[in-house]
């Protein structure tokens, strides 16, 4: 069961992201004062919530759920990645942009949680991403009931212990990261996982088991409340501008926005906003496909065509991207999260058949 207004703010949020990127092409003006990180912390609280809201509506075991949440985010990836090499970055070899397919990042002397951005620009967030499945599955595995408070515990645990570790203290700062040299693989993901943009996967599963457990009023008073929360988190978005990732920026409006629209949506059915719920089932297609789109149309046009902003280039870029995420949508995502399910449900299938003859 899909709730409908995360599902729009996810769609928006995507969107914010898009709109960032490309406002390069409107002029500096716009492209300083979007707050385009802001659609990434929505993105990463909406992970936290959506994980643990499914995995109450259909209980399932870990293996199951990661083979679908590979079958959901690989396949898109690998194609916009493939592309990519051909038709935007053919001056780079395949063992430079590699580290995509396997959610490594670029830099990791650089600052959080960032580390250089991945060779695709925007999904550097998917490594947050898949270590976040990882460890919400072994916390599954460990205690199905207390999924939630475990994964959350894990997560402080690693942030807390490397920070203190490596550095002798701890920073809230998104931006800080252990004081280490990046040698081997796994190390890279100590960085990883000791930053504290995680929170907002855990702001996420907190507010989800508030709304699974009831916990959450439908009184006219607290929806008052979340509309004039909503409004001022909004406000206070745009009227600031680009902020940092996680707690130190983005993380607070961006908490705010999620559990306002929590809010007003709890013992209330919602309309259905066709438009916005089709943003939102394209979402991670408009996310992957934007920024080489983006990059193809800046480098096929003269640099004087956007010197000082072209609104039609903005919209042509925004429109392609748009059109080609719907289009991946279609004839890549949905097969292959089908594809996902069925090989899930082969193996519940043939662990039942094995249990029955023993």
């Amino acid at each position: 069961m899909k709730i409908l207004t995360i599902q729009y703010v996810r769609g928006l949020a995507a969107l914010l992201v898009v709109i960032a990127h490309n406002a390069a092409f409107l002029g500096d003006y716009w492209a300083n004062h979007i707050p385009g990180a802001l659609g990434v912390d929505v993105f990463f609280i909406v992970s936290g919530f959506i994980m643990t809201f499914i995995t109450r509506q259909a209980p399932e075991e870990a293996s199951t759920f990661l083979i679908k949440r590979f079958f959901r985010i690989w396949p898109p990836l690998f194609l916009v990645w493939l592309v990519s090499l051909v038709f935007v970055y053919p001056d780079r070899t395949i063992g430079q942009m590699s580290c995509v397919l396997y959610f490594c990042l670029q830099d990791y002397s650089s600052q959080g949680p960032t580390f250089g951005f991945s060779p695709l620009g925007p999904p550097w967030t998917l490594s947050y991403e898949v270590m976040f499945y990882a460890v919400f599955a072994i916390s599954m595995r460990l205690s199905y009931r207390y999924r939630s408070c475990l994964c959350a515990l894990i997560f402080i645990a690693a942030m807390v212990g490397f920070q203190l570790f490596y550095n002798g203290s701890f920073s809230f700062s998104s931006q800080v990261s252990p004081e280490m040299v990046v040698s081997h693989w796994w190390q890279g993901w100590i960085k990883i996982a000791s930053n504290t943009v995680v929170f907002e996967f855990i702001a996420g599963m907190f507010l989800a088991e508030l709304m699974v457990n009831d916990k959450i009023s439908g009184s006219r008073f607290i929806r008052a409340v979340a509309w004039v929360a909503l409004a001022l988190a909004i406000a206070f978005a745009a009227i600031t501008g680009p902020q940092v990732f996680g707690m130190s920026g983005g993380f607070w409006p961006a908490l705010i926005i999620m559990a306002s629209v929590i809010m007003l949506s709890c013992h209330k059915k919602n309309a259905n906003i066709r438009t916005l719920s089709f943003l939102g089932d394209i979402s991670y297609s408009l996310y992957l496909v934007h920024y080489p789109v983006m990059l193809f149309i800046k480098n096929a046009i003269p640099p004087s065509a956007i010197k000082n902003g072209n609104p039609a280039v903005f919209l042509l870029s925004v429109a392609v991207s748009t059109g080609l995420a719907a289009v991946m949508f279609r004839l890549v995502e949905i097969p292959s999260v089908h594809l996902g399910k069925k090989i899930t449900r082969i193996i519940l299938l043939k662990r039942a058949l094995q249990g029955g003859q023993s």
